[in-house]
């Protein structure tokens, strides 16, 4: 079935020079301390010049932001000349997608600014708890994709259903920017199968995520998606950017392996380094051959149509807000609701 690609602005357009873009409002401080850049020149583009410049015009005509925070790139986007036909951003921090609605989309016809309700437990704790949900665009109608500073902080499977989602409504001739951690799962001896994702933060899973290199560039192959351009970090182990488009025949994924980008790798790298061999012989062969190098499973099958379930910490505590949804339609009282309570945690602890 053939999407119907809405890129004209849903709103009458206004003349591209109509709104004085010098008077745009800057985010307050506290919500770019959000985002992390700061200063107001990473949020402003007097000259107009395209964001990015070695795209061509055509790339602009429908852009689809996903974590678009405060307006960052949507406000430099609408100084930009030309400016983007449509824009669509989406943020799970509904104080900034409050923001950008009231101070940068009535200066911008065209663009749109939706709140992502899914959870992120430092990022919005009080979001529907749900890890991922469906991009509010059609199939096939992208033309540019940007994911800054995202895919950083989503968990294995929320990558893999948002890659999937990239997937789908990333048109024939759209291009994707994304960046990403990365490690070198094979170079750790002490692991023998896995994980593909580590994570920084034991108390909040999405502070920063590292992804394996071996295991990401099969992601992207399962979901028909290519690797056009790869652009290491100037700072060792700091974010890679990853341009993908759609996966053509006879494409070849300019991507780095092994021991080709190596240094820029977050913690131990294909680099050789001294090291104390063990006595083992089959120890041996294997750290010298590298056998493990490269046999990476393929990644899950993202499930069809669905999200990520929750993990179980998360599944308790959608059970206990459903718990008090109920309690409070039923106008339970709070006398009973407390005496009820300890009394599942009194006979949960004789169990």
């Amino acid at each position: 079935m053939t999407a119907v690609c809405e890129v004209a602005p849903r709103t009458a357009p206004a003349p591209q020079d109509a709104t004085p873009t010098t008077l745009l409002p800057l985010p307050p401080m506290e919500l770019r301390a959000l985002v992390g850049p700061r200063d107001d020149e990473d949020f402003d583009n007097p000259t107009g010049a395209p964001i990015y410049p070695h795209l061509p015009e055509s790339a602009y005509r429908f852009v689809f932001d996903f974590g678009c925070g405060c307006g960052r790139l949507a406000r430099r986007l609408i100084q930009q000349r030309p400016r983007p036909k449509r824009y669509v951003g989406i943020d799970p921090h509904r104080g900034m997608i409050d923001w950008a609605n009231r101070h940068l989309a009535p200066a911008a016809p065209g663009f749109e600014f939706h709140h992502h309700d899914v959870y992120s437990p430092g990022y919005a704790p009080t979001n529907r708890l749900r890890l991922a949900d469906h991009f509010p665009a059609d199939d096939g109608c992208v033309s540019l994709f940007i994911a800054h500073s995202v895919f950083t902080h989503l968990t294995l499977d929320q990558t893999l259903f948002y890659l999937s989602e990239l997937a789908r409504v990333l048109a024939p001739d759209g291009v994707a920017f994304t960046s990403w951690f990365f490690f070198d799962n094979a170079s750790l001896p002490f692991w023998s199968e896995g994980p593909y994702a580590l994570y920084a933060d034991e108390k909040h899973f999405s502070a920063a995520v590292i992804y394996d290199r071996h295991w990401f560039i099969e992601a992207v192959r399962q979901q028909g998606l290519a690797v056009r351009e790869t652009k290491p970090p100037q700072v060792p182990g700091h974010q890679w950017e990853v341009w993908l488009a759609r996966r053509q025949p006879g494409d070849q994924d300019r991507f780095p392996l092994g021991p080709e980008g190596a240094e820029y790798v977050c913690g131990a790298t294909w680099k050789p380094l001294p090291v104390t061999v063990p006595d083992d012989p089959g120890v041996i062969a294997s750290i010298k051959t590298g056998s493990r190098r490269g046999q990476i499973p393929p990644p899950q099958t993202v499930r069809s149509g669905g999200v990520p379930p929750l993990f179980e910490p998360l599944a308790e505590l959608a059970r206990l807000r459903e718990e008090i949804e109920i309690h409070r339609s039923a106008r339970t009282p709070l006398w009973r609701r407390v005496l009820d309570r300890l009394r599942r945690q009194l006979t949960f602890s004789r169990v």
